[in-house]
């Protein structure tokens, strides 16, 4: 996020949240302490390709960037990975992917519609509508349809809709672009909301019932979120997650998910995060933010030990 902790907090003072404006410095500060690419989505000028199979049956690309309606309930498990694997990784570079494998992982995703390189072995790749743009709305129904052919059962949308530097979508635009843009592909593969923040009012759980509210008519089959705070704060995540599941009382993706802290802090803070996540019912994926040097591997592409205790 590119961002300042003043004009973020600012603004969610105005919204009447000094709880919320805290959370959302510590998501600045996590950003900013990692050097990577994607949360402004792929580059508007790459090039986008038919995805082809690869042995694994996920869709690759050669890239050089690369059934319920919205109101009905009940928690689907229909919505989890065959596998029983919740775990997923979000990625830059597939090439960072190499040394996870399918007993660790079941499924991966880079905030795009394909990838450059290759997944671990029986790994899926799930593609986003990362906003309503051109760019990637022009792409979509290709992208989405090869990937389907190609054994992907999901599609997601919208990153961080109610973050006005990522996908930056009012609740109504959102709606009125998922019923041309995700509605077609319902019954063809399972289709992901929008991934709100854990922000306050007017973001977070405000945005998505406004969304809801405007969508009657979407079939919305996993409700996705993502949450920043400090790793010394482990209570709330587990509450919030825990609310928000109950809540929307439908399967829960927490599509992104970090922690502020030491070293040791987080890697402690990480494993708790890993079972608690593996035993509520609720939740039917996550993935840490994210792969990439510094964090979840070394330079030399072997696993940190914080992937270590992410995969254990």
């Amino acid at each position: 996020m590119k961002f300042t902790s003043t004009i973020v907090s600012l603004s969610l003072f105005c919204a009447g949240s000094l709880v919320e404006a805290a959370h959302i410095s510590n998501i600045h500060r996590l950003k900013q302490a990692q050097v990577h690419g994607r949360r402004s989505g792929p580059s508007a000028t790459y090039t986008s390709v038919t995805a082809s199979a690869t042995a694994s049956g996920t869709p690759t690309s050669s890239s050089s960037s690369s059934a319920a309606s919205a109101t009905s309930t009940g928690t689907s498990s229909g919505c989890s990975f065959s596998s029983g694997i919740k775990r997923g990784l979000s990625f830059n570079d597939a090439s960072l992917t190499e040394q996870f494998t399918s007993s660790q992982i079941s499924w991966a995703y880079n905030w795009g519609q394909t990838y450059s390189g290759n997944l671990p072995d029986n790994v899926t790749f799930i593609p986003m509508l990362w906003s309503d743009s051109d760019t990637y709305t022009s792409t979509w129904q290709t992208n989405a349809q090869a990937a389907i052919d190609n054994g992907t059962e999901y599609l997601m949308s919208y990153n961080e809709p109610d973050l006005n530097t990522q996908a930056n979508m009012t609740p109504k635009q959102a709606a009125s672009s998922w019923m041309t843009y995700m509605e077609p592909f319902a019954g063809k593969a399972k289709l992901v909301g929008p991934a709100i923040t854990n922000g306050g009012s007017p973001m977070g759980e405000a945005w998505l019932d406004a969304f809801i509210g405007n969508c009657t008519q979407c079939t919305i089959d996993v409700y996705a979120m993502h949450i920043y705070d400090s790793a010394t704060n482990e209570a709330y995540y587990q509450q919030y997650i825990s609310d928000f599941a109950s809540k929307y009382n439908k399967t829960v993706w927490v599509t992104e998910f970090g922690a502020t802290g030491s070293d040791s802090q987080v890697q402690t803070f990480l494993g708790d995060m890993v079972g608690f996540l593996d035993g509520l019912d609720g939740v039917g994926a996550y993935a840490w933010f994210m792969d990439e040097v510094g964090n979840l591997v070394n330079n030399d592409g072997s696993l940190t030990s914080l992937a270590e205790t992410y995969v254990a």
